[in-house]
């Protein structure tokens, strides 16, 4: 590859390691005022992010024939997700921001479902919620005339804040999940939700982070819970 970086030329590049895929996608606009070219590559994956990451970059970049000194911002979700997951794309990022003196646009991927869903046309309330397991959602609600943070909640507590609401948008991978639940008889009056995409769209999310403001601070993972493997306490390794 080699850099043809251009005047006025911005091209994003956008991470997400943090669910169950290795996502990876470019906003490239040619000029201020013009629609990007979007270029995306997604692998569906629980673990294994690490290894990857490099060779979907890589690939990507070849495709869309842009050297890395062409780069003018980079995006990465922060979490919540997996804790190994997001550390990579986070670290990559920001590996990268440092070494181009560029800036990092950084969104939670509950953020980046509600970007995914606005591009889609949902314009009213949107639910983002990502089945966490453990009998727990990560979830945020968009839209409301409050401000709502992102948690960790039971089922029962997302259909609880859901309760009084109508014309819901659900995206994530726990829409169907409170889809099941929001069909049963006695849970009808607040209005069936539609459903969205379970993932992010990450060509949408490098689209949105040309438009955003840009600052020099880095973005931090964002952890809605303590992780799932804990360290082993008072056992000694056996030595030969």
């Amino acid at each position: 590859m080699t850099s043809d970086q251009q005047p006025g030329r911005q091209i994003c590049l956008a991470i997400d390691t943090a669910l169950n895929a290795c996502s990876l996608a470019l906003a490239i606009c040619p000029e201020e005022g013009t629609e990007p070219v979007l270029i995306e590559k997604s692998i569906l994956m629980d673990r294994g992010h690490a290894e990857a990451l490099m060779t979907q970059l890589e690939a990507l970049m070849q495709e869309a024939e842009v050297d890395y000194s062409d780069l003018t911002c980079l995006a990465v979700t922060v979490g919540p997700g997996s804790f190994t997951g997001l550390r990579v794309g986070l670290a990559t990022a920001r590996a990268f921001a440092l070494a181009l003196k560029i800036p990092l646009v950084g969104l939670s991927t509950l953020q980046a479902l509600e970007v995914t869903a606005r591009e889609l046309g949902q314009d009213g309330v949107i639910c983002a919620a990502i089945d966490a397991r453990r009998g727990q959602i990560y979830c945020q609600i968009f839209g409301l005339d409050h401000e709502s943070k992102p948690k960790a909640a039971s089922l029962e507590e997302v259909m609880q804040d859901l309760s009084s609401m109508k014309d819901v948008s659900l995206i994530g991978s726990a829409s169907e999940l409170i889809r099941q639940v929001q069909d049963e008889p006695q849970n009808n009056e607040a209005g069936e939700p539609s459903l969205l995409p379970q993932v992010p769209d990450m060509a949408v999310v490098a689209k949105w982070a040309l438009k955003q403001p840009k600052t020099d601070i880095s973005p931090s993972p964002l952890y809605l819970r303590a992780p799932d493997a804990k360290p082993q306490v008072g056992k000694a390794i056996a030595r030969a």
